[in-house]
């Protein structure tokens, strides 16, 4: 197994004056083994957060699906690794590895990977309330 982040894993808080360098690629191949034995076929890590961003990456097996939801705010999509399709009430981006997608927090989207796939998601800005 990888050693590019252990559990429990701390985000790094963005509300402090600092720089943190990300191994992507092995901490993907850390998640995919994590997701290989998960029931959902997905894991997950909160790499950093702070009032005005959120960077997750996630790691999701073959033919899985993250069914539809809302984002807390405006957010991205960046696909690291595999094929995914992304979903929304009016739009359905098939995405390959380094492609991404942009949308604001009100769209409800869903995501299928159609082969073992590992993407960022870029959350931006405040909860609006």
């Amino acid at each position: 197994m990888n050693t590019s982040f252990e559990r429990p894993y701390r985000p790094v808080d963005l509300n402090t004056s600092l720089t943190k360098a990300f191994p992507f690629m092995e901490m993907a191949e850390n998640l995919m083994e994590e997701a290989e034995s998960a029931m959902s076929g997905r894991a997950s890590l909160t790499l950093a957060r702070g009032d005005e961003l959120t960077l997750i990456l996630v790691a999701l097996k073959a033919n899985n699906v993250l069914e539809e939801h809302p984002a807390p705010a405006a957010a991205t999509v960046v696909l690291l690794s595999g094929s995914i399709i992304f979903t929304t009430s009016a739009d359905k981006i098939t995405m390959e590895q380094g492609e991404g997608v942009a949308f604001t927090g009100d769209v409800l989207h869903s995501v299928y990977a159609s082969a073992d796939s590992a993407f960022l998601v870029v959350i931006g800005g405040k909860q609006p309330g």
